[in-house]
């Protein structure tokens, strides 16, 4: 969703010293929108004329992730007056966008001491940027349904950007990015261990037109909420269907991704009671289980003198998929390995209980151990 952009200036650049320490700061902090990305500075350039050794570079392009694609604007500040606030030269694609000084207290009130300057700026730049694009929209069956999704669901203003590509002869396609505001706190914390402060789900839909023809909607997950829901296999939102509005597929992408917690947060606590039952069932044979994910388990058992070890692996999806049992022999082995059989088809229902599935693991060894031990005899 980034682009990357040429010549990227890292912050030990050649800026003036007057003005450097508000470009490493961008560099460094600078996390703007809905999906906070590196912004990228390029192209340094100077605007003073001088044979002096010091870095004189007070000018460059600043590209920034906004709304699934990237904006870029220059910056210019002087070098000659290195206090005073930077001004800003944007894009032709934004042509038309001529926000009020006035309106942009930071730069109102620039602080030459204060190094988030820069950055305090650049957010308020983006707040006009968005009112901007909605401009565009005026009139439009897309401006209708983004007033109808703010008014009439949960998603707020701020949580959302919509970029308007224009050029000579058509407007389009249109762009909204939608942060999806999901309550993470029930995931268990052997899945959410990796997870930080960016934590995020957002909504990409593309209009091919204002009109909201040609509809192609698109989930990003940060990585650590992708692993913690079980990846991208797992999770498939709903395609955009002819005549449907965003105010209502929004809100079912969001009760999707509701679900999918649910169903973790649900799987995880299912998981947890069946190895504890299997645990207060069979403790003192236990080898080894998994008591942090709830995910494997083994015995050992005997049977008429013949020991085996028996292993459980507990899917994700438990127990709507039912786990795998393993037979092990502790004799015998086959092609240098220990002789193994796996069982994935046997009596079993998602509604037994933990102790019920105990029981009924019970009587499926007895069922099958004779035939195990002929089977890794003449392995």
């Amino acid at each position: 969703m980034v682009l990357g952009v040429e010549n990227e200036i890292k912050p030990s650049s050649p800026f003036s010293p007057g003005i450097r320490r508000f470009i490493d700061t961008l560099v460094t902090d600078g996390r703007f929108g809905v999906c906070p990305g590196e912004v990228k500075v390029s192209q340094p350039k100077s605007g003073c004329l001088s044979t002096d050794e010091v870095p004189k570079c007070d000018r460059f392009k600043l590209t920034i992730p906004y709304a699934g694609d990237t904006i870029t604007w220059e910056v210019i500040f002087d070098c000659t007056h290195p206090s005073n606030p930077p001004d800003f030269i944007f894009g032709v694609e934004d042509e038309g966008f001529y926000p009020n000084i006035e309106d942009i207290q930071s730069l109102v009130m620039w602080n030459p001491q204060d190094v988030k300057g820069l950055i305090y700026v650049v957010e308020e730049l983006l707040q006009h940027y968005r009112q901007f694009q909605l401009s565009l929209l005026e009139g439009s069956r897309l401006q209708f349904e983004y007033t109808h999704l703010i008014e009439h669901t949960s998603s707020k203003a701020e949580d959302i950007e919509l970029i308007v590509s224009r050029n000579e002869n058509r407007i389009g396609p249109v762009n909204f990015l939608i942060k999806l505001d999901l309550d993470l706190s029930k995931i268990p914390p052997i899945l959410s261990k990796d997870f930080s402060g960016t934590n995020s789900a957002v909504l990409l839909v593309s209009y091919s037109t204002p009109e909201g023809y040609r509809v192609s909607p698109q989930l990003f997950l940060s990585p650590a909420v992708e692993s913690a829901l079980g990846g991208s296999l797992h999770l498939r939102i709903p395609s955009f269907s002819s005549g449907e509005t965003l105010f209502d597929y929004v809100p079912s992408v969001y009760t999707l991704l509701k679900n999918k917690i649910k169903h973790v947060v649900d799987s995880f606590e299912k998981r947890e009671e069946y190895v504890s039952a299997f645990i207060a069932h069979y403790g003192r044979s236990v080898l080894e289980y998994d008591k942090a994910s709830f995910s494997t388990m083994a015995f050992l058992f005997e049977w008429n003198d013949f020991y085996f070890i028996f292993r459980i692996e507990l899917p994700s999806y438990f127990p709507k998929e039912q786990p795998v049992f393993y037979f092990q022999s502790i004799y015998h082995e086959t092609k240098g390995k220990p002789y193994m059989e796996m069982f994935q088809d046997y009596p079993y229902s998602p509604r037994w209980s933990g102790n019920e599935m105990a029981e009924r693991a019970r009587l499926f060894i007895l069922d099958k151990i004779g035939a195990f031990q002929k089977a890794s005899v003449l392995a």
